[in-house]
């Protein structure tokens, strides 16, 4: 059984050591604790990649490109625009702590 150190299964995988120990405190990806020092064994990663592959879609499925849930988006970005401007001028309300857009004379 070969073991593998960080550096080893950082080019492997293509992230940063920091990510690799970061994924390691977080229980992401199987590693081997040795005296405090983190190691890997080849079979146990290969398998866990095994396991984060995505299925790809059947072909007899139609995609939809459209993100979920993109209809409450829209709406609630609606709902903002609403409230931000507003209706007799289509700007957006002035600010009340800067005064801006007063005309009574004063720069």
């Amino acid at each position: 059984m070969a073991l593998l150190n960080v550096k080893k299964v950082s080019e492997w995988l293509l992230v940063k050591p920091s990510t690799l120990y970061l994924w390691v405190a977080q229980g992401k990806i199987p590693a081997l604790k040795i005296h405090g020092v983190i190691r890997f064994q080849r079979e146990q990663i290969e398998a866990w990649l095994a396991e984060c592959q995505l299925e790809p879609p059947t072909p007899s499925c139609p995609v939809d490109r459209r993100r979920h849930g993109t209809d409450h988006v829209d709406a609630l970005i609606a709902q903002v625009k609403r409230a931000v401007y507003t209706s007799s001028y289509g700007k957006p309300d002035q600010s009340r702590a800067t005064r801006k857009g007063d005309s009574h004379g004063s720069v």
